[in-house]
């Protein structure tokens, strides 16, 4: 396989006497959807945050596109290509779909100087914003005011906030969390598509769209990786089963 575009070696993090994040190894590839599941408290958000530079590791090596990264700052994560989501939903709502949107391009794009400033005969944001949107299939709504929007188009308006940066890679905490099963199914059929050119790294609870989509799964129990392979493996793991899927999946 080709190399990652992102991998933890050995990554650690650690809050006081609590090991959140345990010796894990991960590689995300570019073409790849690699789902992490786990019951709460296995350590999936804390692995995110790692991965995105909200938190540096306590111990191991975390490479993007083959440099060491671990030390750096979460702003140099985004410009070098890493865009997230999170679990609760990160938008503006009283601004207009496309300039919440142009805000993350422009986040990006424009001079950190210049950020907060209103940049004018720029074109290159509102360029990277409307080919965002209307990848995640908000193109018709990019006048609307995001407060307006389901819950699923929110979910819908943070990943286009996430590729308006232009990432490699996507680190997508939840983003089916309290989806009817129409939205889910949607979300889910975006998700296999990113990851025809990016390297997409889901934490996700529904199993079904976990089993439907990936194309790889680690699981992690404690803070630790307790399997990681195809999802058939996954599914027919003994141990697998034991700790998180039970014996009816």
């Amino acid at each position: 396989m080709n190399t990652p575009a992102m991998e933890a070696i050995g990554l650690t993090r650690r809050f006081g006497g609590l090991v959140a994040v345990n010796d894990v190894n991960l590689a995300l590839h570019v073409g790849e959807l690699h789902a992490v599941i786990g019951p709460n408290g296995a350590g999936k958000s804390t692995l995110t945050n790692l991965l995105s530079g909200e938190l540096r590791p306590s111990a191991g090596r975390l490479l993007l596109h083959g440099a060491e990264v671990g030390d750096w700052p979460s702003w140099r994560f985004a410009r070098a290509g890493v865009g997230r989501s999170f679990q609760q939903t990160n938008v503006l709502k009283p601004m207009t779909v496309r300039e919440n949107v142009r805000l993350a391009a422009q986040a990006r794009i424009t001079p950190l100087r210049r950020y907060l400033q209103v940049v004018t005969g720029e074109h290159a944001p509102t360029e990277a914003a409307e080919a965002a949107l209307t990848r995640v299939g908000l193109g018709a709504l990019t006048g609307r005011t995001a407060g307006t929007l389901s819950h699923g188009q929110l979910r819908q308006l943070e990943i286009a906030m996430a590729l308006a940066a232009g990432p490699t890679v996507l680190l997508l905490d939840e983003p089916l969390a309290g989806m009817g099963p129409e939205e889910s199914e949607r979300l889910a059929g975006l998700l296999k598509e990113l990851a025809a050119d990016h390297a997409v790294m889901l934490i996700e609870h529904d199993m079904d769209v976990v089993f439907a989509v990936a194309d790889r799964v680690t699981v992690m129990v404690d803070g630790q990786v307790l399997e990681q392979g195809a999802p058939a493996a996954i599914r027919g793991s003994a141990a697998v089963r034991d700790a998180y899927l039970g014996h009816a999946a």
